[in-house]
């Protein structure tokens, strides 16, 4: 009898260790948790909300492209509003535009090599590579560099527009007032 005492002490015992090991791990476990999940509706709930629906954003990217006229842009082009800039309109805007395509590298370049000319764009040079480089001159002496990369796994591209004025036209236009009102001591 005194045996199966000790036994059942000892088993007894036994299990409230286990069960006190568990414990720990199983408070440490939810501690993690509930600290983790209030840290997600922390940083969650002060984020600001978007000022953009996915739909508005849609709508500002397809204005965007239909305010230049002047450059040829492939079926199903996305404009990455965030990293482009573009000031004025039509034939006479100046900026950068980063589309993506989904379209592989070598046909979006041959895209822009045969349809260029047909917007009054002069080809300077290409360049093909890792990044391909198309270097033309336009109306009223402004010139576009179109820089292609690949874009993923996927025949997708990145399609770098930069539109400007030659700086010798700019120079001509504007040169004497910039160096009247800034550059004068």
């Amino acid at each position: 009898m005194e045996f199966t005492n000790i036994l059942l002490i000892s088993s007894a015992v036994f299990f409230l260790i286990i069960l006190v090991k568990l414990s720990k791990k199983v408070i440490y476990f939810l501690s993690v948790l509930s600290l983790g999940t209030i840290a997600l509706f922390f940083v969650t709930g002060c984020s600001s909300p978007s000022n953009f629906s996915s739909s508005d954003l849609q709508l500002v990217e397809d204005n965007t492209l239909t305010r230049i006229n002047d450059l040829p842009f492939l079926p199903n082009s996305r404009i990455d509003i965030e990293k482009s800039l573009i000031m004025g309109e039509g034939k006479s805007w100046t900026g950068q535009l980063l589309i993506e395509v989904d379209e592989n590298k070598r046909d979006v370049f041959n895209f822009y090599v045969k349809n260029l000319e047909d917007f009054d764009w002069k080809e300077q040079t290409t360049i093909r590579g890792n990044t391909s480089i198309l270097t033309y001159l336009g109306e009223e002496n402004r010139v576009a560099i179109i820089s292609i990369a690949e874009r993923g796994l996927f025949n997708q591209s990145s399609v770098l527009i930069t539109v400007s004025p030659f700086t010798e036209a700019f120079e001509e236009k504007v040169g004497e007032y910039i160096n009247e009102q800034y550059l004068a001591d």
